[in-house]
């Protein structure tokens, strides 16, 4: 049991120090000029709006936002844009489609507060003078979080996603093959950029972006942020003192749903999943959400380098993820 204890500090090791050396791939990506995002006061009179990127602490900004307000009527739900190509809603469960709203106009519009997994054209459709916000994360440190979370929700759960179920037991796979499955290319690929900008015709449904468009997606999704009352990213040690200001009172915020527990027969280690294949895919799948999420980094965060603010989060997400998917045998 000893030498099975130290091949797996040591495999853990080799997931740091490899994780270390992805870090000096990125020395090479060249930053854009920040556009500036700065927030404006929040208007107590109009509703909040916020945008919930999967897998940036939203859970946790919902909870103390709702603390912070109290709202009179709310709302969490999703709309279209991260189904991709998936129309068979009718074999979700009752109590889980009743929160997907097809049509923007469907959505209640006395809200003082929405939520949920939607696009920022379904928030400005249907509610134009809301307080829009969101959080942005490190990039690849979302979407191996995505591919955890996915990978964790239980059977019983799944039972209730009808057929979108297939589609998320596409983490129960390699890591690699989830960053190269199309059809789930619309919770993968460059997610920020996505619901930022669906519809969008450079973004398709069920394949992956042309990182050849990149540069003006990257522009446009710039813009489209100018138009939030509140930007940040979630590493940004003073984001609750930001939304606080913002809001003009105290925000609760502590973290929540998180992956606590990978089922034992999915579990295998994690140094074995981040081949160069799949860091490769990983790199491709967050190219323009790097830079939009270094472009707020940029503009939000204060008195550290936004840079070693990205390596933390990568190597912290690394060692936290490769301790829940490996567990030792009994002693």
């Amino acid at each position: 049991m000893v030498a099975q204890d130290s091949t797996e500090i040591a495999s853990f090791s080799q997931v740091v120090r490899l994780a270390m050396l992805f870090d000096k791939l990125f020395s090479r990506l060249q930053g854009v000029a920040s556009p500036g995002f700065p927030p404006r006061q929040c208007n107590m009179s109009a509703p909040i709006a916020f945008m919930h990127i999967p897998k940036t602490s939203g859970s946790s900004l919902i909870v103390g936002l709702r603390q912070a307000i109290a709202p009179r009527k709310e709302i969490y739900c999703l709309d279209r844009v991260l189904f991709g190509g998936f129309r068979a809603f009718d074999t979700v469960a009752p109590s889980e489609r009743n929160n997907i709203f097809i049509d923007p106009l469907t959505l209640p519009s006395d809200l003082d507060f929405v939520a949920g997994h939607i696009a920022f054209s379904t928030l400005k459709q249907r509610y134009p003078s809301a307080n829009h916000l969101t959080l942005l994360r490190e990039p690849m440190s979302r979407v191996l979080s995505h591919w955890l979370f996915w990978r964790a929700v239980p059977e019983e759960y799944l039972a209730l996603l009808g057929s979108w179920a297939d589609y998320m037991r596409r983490a129960h796979g390699s890591l690699t093959d989830f960053l190269t499955c199309r059809e789930i290319a619309c919770q993968v690929d460059n997610l920020s950029i996505r619901m930022l900008l669906w519809p969008h015709r450079l973004i398709p449904e069920d394949d992956f972006i042309d990182c050849r468009n990149g540069d003006a997606l990257l522009s446009e999704a710039a813009t489209a942020l100018k138009q939030f009352a509140f930007v940040d990213v979630i590493e940004n040690p003073n984001l609750q003192s930001n939304l606080e200001q913002w809001l003009g009172r105290p925000v609760p915020y502590s973290q929540l749903n998180e992956t606590t527990h990978i089922p034992p027969p999915l579990q295998r280690p994690l140094h074995s999943e981040i081949t160069p294949d799949a860091f490769n895919f990983l790199e491709r799948r967050t190219q323009i959400d790097r830079e939009l999420w270094r472009l707020v980094a940029n503009n939000r965060v204060t008195g550290l380098s936004v840079e070693a603010l990205r390596q933390h989060s990568m190597l912290r997400t690394v060692a936290r993820h490769a301790l829940l998917m490996h567990t030792l045998g009994p002693a």
